[in-house]
């Protein structure tokens, strides 16, 4: 049998805490360091808070004091003991600048287990957190530029890709958004949203990125550059109806679905699902320079059409294939040029 060494009560030795009964040293023991106050700073206008070099998100008040008392309650513990949890319980400002905590701290010393009960008292002081501050100038660190690889395109398209990215994310951290001539331009406080974004445009709309940094100035606390983070997305238009290369033969595009294309081959008449990705793969293309000459059948025979030039008399003998089988003398097909490619296909109404 063993016994406390301050109010000598018999117990068995693992019931001791350093010669102590619980109770005594719960009792006669400060487990924790005096601690004067607590101190953290708020930003009025978004509630965010500073403490130890660092703004925290905005939070309710139990959960930042949580977070201050296991922090302090932590660091101020004597040789040997660890917290395991602090629960804060009654707490209620004193004043604007004052708020006091009551916080039941779970407490492991020597393997074993007590619970402390504390008072704590935080002061608080107000001051705008560098975004509040950033807003209020116009000021941003993260841009997200939306430009197109051609303008000729629907004033509603930006719109739309606009309606698109911004559903579901932050919209707290978008500083301003530009609508431009060549384009949409984002600015953001957040880097995770302003990456949120890119993401989406990348997946949903083949977009390729490009990402630069432009420093402003050397933070010495933070020991890096502070700037501006810019992501450049580049979209691939393409319409209904556009003439294109895809492979190295003539195509045209029969629908738009964001990031798919239904491409028609012009020397087969089949269709085919194209992923607009290809664009940047140098597989799908917009021509530089379209013609096209009108020409009349003149005669079918065998494997070969002899067609001739409406305006200039030109002939020309081709190989049926495909859905030119069906040619008769009379018939009228158009010669399409794209750059370096060409292919003849019956001329349709509207042509």
């Amino acid at each position: 049998m063993w016994f406390c060494i301050k109010c000598g009560k018999p117990a068995r030795k693992e019931e001791l805490i350093r010669g102590y009964c619980i109770d005594c040293f719960r009792k006669y023991v400060n487990v924790l360091k005096d601690i004067q106050e607590l101190k953290i700073t708020v930003c009025p206008v978004c509630g965010s808070w500073f403490y130890r070099g660092e703004w925290w998100p905005p939070a309710s008040e139990p959960e930042v004091l949580e977070s201050l008392v296991t922090s302090e309650a932590g660091k101020n513990l004597i040789e040997g003991a660890k917290l395991v949890e602090a629960y804060i319980g009654d707490w209620k400002y004193i004043d604007s600048s004052t708020l006091k905590t009551t916080a039941e701290l779970e407490i492991n010393v020597d393997d074993k287990t007590l619970t402390v009960t504390r008072e704590f008292t935080v002061r608080i002081t107000y001051q705008k957190c560098p975004k509040c501050i950033a807003r209020a100038v116009g000021k941003h660190s993260y841009l997200v530029q939306i430009r197109f690889t051609r303008r000729d395109y629907s004033q509603d398209y930006p719109r739309d890709i606009l309606h698109t990215v911004l559903r579901g994310i932050q919209r707290d951290s978008i500083i301003d958004v530009k609508e431009l001539p060549e384009g949409i331009d984002i600015e953001l406080d957040d880097g995770t949203t302003a990456r949120r974004i890119v993401e989406v445009l990348s997946k949903k709309y083949s977009a390729k990125i490009n990402t630069s940094f432009r420093a402003t100035r050397f933070d010495p606390s933070r020991g890096k550059w502070i700037g501006v983070t810019t992501y450049v997305a580049r979209i691939p238009v393409f319409r209904e109806n556009d003439i294109t290369i895809y492979k190295n033969s003539l195509g045209i595009v029969k629908m738009v679905d964001r990031n798919k294309l239904m491409i028609m081959h012009l020397d087969s008449g089949e269709l085919e699902e194209v992923d607009i990705k290809m664009y940047w793969d140098n597989k799908l293309k917009h021509p530089v320079r379209i013609e096209k000459e009108e020409f009349t059948v003149k005669e079918v025979k065998d494997d070969n059409i002899v067609l001739e030039n409406s305006y200039t008399g030109e002939k020309r003998t081709i190989k049926t294939r495909n859905w030119l089988r069906n040619l008769k003398p009379g018939d009228h097909v158009t010669l399409i040029k794209a750059d370096d490619i060409e292919t003849i296909v019956p001329k349709q109404e509207g042509d």
